[in-house]
């Protein structure tokens, strides 16, 4: 509420006692959103107002002293510097109001929230403004802020007592206020009485500093929030709030987004841990491949040929046992793959093993910062815990500048190509030599980089991840495991009578067994 209407007719009253006469010696910028003003009272004191008016926060400050920066900083409205203030007046019904220098020009404060700006005048024709972001503030006439409106007993009756098409500067806290009082059960006479009572509290109120959940905000009510200060002064009570906001409010914010980050990340890990949970239970309630391998060696007699699947007896479990086939191959040569498989099985249960590993422990790490950081009471104090801000978890890129999907894991960007052109233009013109190139083994699929112009080791987790896109990405998407190239982008060239999307790869340098994952 502190850019609040009936807020800022206080704060104007303080102002024009502590500006009349009062000569702006300066006027700069060292930072984007943010305008210094000091000014020269009669007296020989500084009086400064820093107008921070950013598009999440935009709030007026008064510190006593300020030193500007010896660079990186601009000055704004020269026209008014040595000029004399003649006048400090509020706009009607605005959020606005405007600081008259000698000269007929007129600086207007427009505090409307995160549209927060202001304009310079001169004879009532715009001159220039402080956000040039805002650009219809361009076309803002002077003599159109002001907002003159009938606010008698007829006019509230003819709106049927709606107290906010008569007084639409009330803002929420001073309809909250009246509903505590009952407003909504009252006729329209007494309803009429409680509004005037509450304009005559306005003229002279007191100002609360409050923290709530959503953040610290100024009152002229008490709320029911916990108060963390009370002033009768406007300039004081708008020095605290800005104090508040961001000792209290941001680390309150920041704290919020930290937990909430962890607790995704702990969801994700936690379905993580139940998939793969889920593959033990599968491999477990299935016949091991080498058992099937036996079964159809010692059953070749009974094998018809080019079948997808064939019933036999399970000498082991002493019951019938259904197993798929590839229909193109013989009986004898579905059992060498299926013995083939069965060799494969030990490095799958190893790779399952330490993916379950991992998991645990990083889900426990999970636990226990979620844990520290519910602890925190300062802001120092979440440091540790900005890389789950910074980093996310694991962000998916849209990019207009790049023909490809785009992945970020833990700053490492991943590119995946789209279709078999696509997979060209991306192993061919996009990739650098020292960039990772990934691509499912044995079967059709896209083309994955890891991005690395730095030239530096990529992690093996962020290795991983890519290689799961690519299993993804690959005609192996259904399998529960997928044989995954990695290998220097260098090492990876096309001939022309390739197809489109064929390469040829002169040297693996790894092979990496993933689960297909596409990542959020």
């Amino acid at each position: 509420m502190h850019n609040n209407y009936f807020f800022l007719r206080v704060l104007v009253e303080e102002l024009r006692r502590k500006l009349m006469y009062s000569r702006l010696k300066q006027c700069f910028s060292q930072d984007k959103d943010e305008l210094m003003m000091g000014f020269e009272r009669q007296n020989g004191d500084e009086f400064w107002i820093k107008c921070a008016l950013g598009s999440q926060f935009s709030c007026l400050q008064f510190p006593e002293t300020f030193h500007r920066a010896g660079r990186n900083s601009i000055d704004l409205f020269s026209d008014l510097l040595v000029a004399e203030v003649q006048a400090v007046d509020m706009f009607e019904n605005e959020r606005a109001f405007a600081i008259h220098f000698l000269g007929d020009f007129v600086l207007v404060f427009k505090l409307y929230g995160n549209r927060g700006n202001l304009i310079l005048y001169r004879d009532g024709t715009y001159q220039s403004q402080f956000q040039k972001r805002l650009k219809l503030d361009v076309h803002l006439k002077l003599e159109e802020i002001n907002r003159k409106m009938d606010q008698s007993f007829e006019s509230f009756e003819a709106s049927d007592s709606e107290v906010y098409t008569v007084f639409p500067t009330l803002g929420k806290e001073v309809k909250m206020w009246l509903d505590q009082k009952g407003y909504e059960d009252m006729g329209t006479k007494a309803r009429w009485d409680l509004i005037q009572n509450m304009l005559s509290l306005l003229e002279e109120p007191s100002f609360f500093i409050t923290e709530s959940t959503k953040g610290v905000h100024l009152s002229l009510f008490p709320t029911g929030n916990a108060i963390l200060f009370e002033t009768e002064d406007p300039i004081l009570a708008l020095n605290k709030l800005y104090s508040y906001h961001w000792s209290v409010g941001e680390f309150n914010r920041e704290k919020a987004q930290i937990e909430a980050a962890i607790s995704k990340k702990l969801i994700q890990t936690e379905h993580y841990l139940d998939d793969l949970r889920n593959q033990r239970v599968q491999r477990d309630s299935n016949a091991a491949h080498e058992e099937i391998g036996n079964i159809l060696m010692a059953n070749l007699h009974m094998i018809p040929k080019a079948v997808k699947q064939v019933t036999l007896f399970d000498f082991y479990r002493d019951c019938p046992i259904v197993i798929k086939l590839n229909s193109s191959l013989s009986a004898a040569q579905n059992a060498e793959n299926y013995y083939r498989k069965s060799k494969s099985f030990a490095k799958e249960l190893a790779y399952w093993q330490a993916s379950l590993d991992r998991k645990m422990t990083e889900y426990a790490l999970l636990q226990r910062h979620l844990s520290e950081v519910q602890q925190v009471k300062i802001k120092k104090e979440l440091k540790p815990y900005l890389i789950y801000l910074k980093q996310g978890d694991l962000v998916k890129k849209t990019s207009s500048e790049i023909p490809f999907k785009e992945f970020t894991v833990d700053g490492w960007n991943i590119w995946v190509g789209k279709s078999a052109k696509n997979n060209d233009l991306l192993t061919l013109k996009y990739a650098k030599k020292f960039d990772l190139w990934l691509h499912a083994r044995d079967v059709a699929g896209s083309h994955v980089i890891i991005r690395n112009p730095n030239q530096k080791p990529v992690p093996k987790h962020v290795i991983e991840v890519a290689g799961g896109l690519a299993a993804y990405f690959s005609k192996r998407q259904s399998e529960s495991l997928c044989p995954v190239i990695v290998t220097p982008k260098k090492y990876v060239r096309k001939t022309k009578d390739l197809l489109p999307g064929q390469v040829i790869v002169d040297r693996e340098e790894n092979v990496i067994l993933v689960r297909p994952t596409l990542i959020d």
